[in-house]
């Protein structure tokens, strides 16, 4: 069997698209959140979701603060400077989109060969990670059940970056990075994702076109509505910035 797993797409369709494509003989897909902001194609993003089976989807903290701020209809009245990506996917959204994203849990759960998982967006309010035995059994106990018996992983997305942490025989977590973009100290920019083959983790990588956010961020730039910040971060995840804070002409 064949688990594909992805996490913090943020409205990236051109990324999503060719990791699907790439990988098109998967069994299983399961995403650990945050399929809006930071991008300029949250609706195609959810309905390329809803048209996928045999998926196990979970909410992110990015999709949550998209929800907000839709709802509280700021985005509709943002001053010059004051705009950010979030308000640019309010604008792109529907009420459709909205319900979508608030239908998703917090956790989901699922087998495959002989391993159990349970899927979130993070392990705490912040950037935190399991580090021992015993934190991996509490929060599998919290969130999925007292049974600790067989083997567990846990996949998690929020930091971008990816990583199988091995704590003991049967015992794992993995996040499979982020498909759409990197921290700051992270020059790479192809869409990070991972996939279970007959329960063999294997952490990927792919280029893909990043040109239409790029594009759409030096439209920003002459309009001076959006924040310099949010523009120089999409200057640095999708163009040839060489940091996030790089001066814009």
């Amino acid at each position: 069997m064949k688990v594909l797993v992805v996490s913090d797409v943020h409205a990236n369709i051109a990324a999503l698209n060719t990791i699907l494509e790439k990988e098109a003989d998967y069994d299983i897909l399961c995403c650990a959140g945050d399929y809006t902001d930071y991008g300029i194609y949250p609706t195609e993003v959810i309905e390329r979701f809803r048209s996928l089976k045999n998926t196990h989807l979970v909410y992110g903290n990015h999709d949550l603060h998209v929800i907000n701020t839709y709802e509280s209809k700021e985005w509709k009245n943002v001053e010059d400077g004051k705009y950010k990506w979030v308000h640019y996917n309010c604008e792109q959204l529907n009420d459709q989109g909205i319900r979508w994203l608030k239908q998703l849990p917090e956790t989901a759960y699922f087998e495959a060969d002989g391993w159990k998982y349970g899927i979130a967006h993070q392990y705490d309010s912040g950037y935190g990670t399991i580090e021992s035995r015993y934190a991996f059994d509490k929060y599998w106990a919290e969130h999925y059940g007292t049974d600790n018996t067989g083997n567990r992983r846990l996949i998690f997305g929020h930091t971008h970056r990816q990583c199988i942490h091995i704590l003991g025989d049967g015992m794992e977590w993995l996040n499979p990075g982020s498909a759409s973009y990197r921290r700051p100290d992270d020059p790479d920019k192809t869409a990070h994702y991972a996939t279970i083959t007959d329960g063999e983790i294997r952490l990927k990588q792919i280029p893909y076109d990043r040109k239409p956010q790029f594009e759409k961020a030096k439209e920003f730039i002459s309009t001076d509505k959006m924040m310099r910040t949010e523009i120089q971060d999409f200057m640095f995840f999708f163009g040839d910035a060489k940091t996030s804070r790089e001066p814009l002409e």
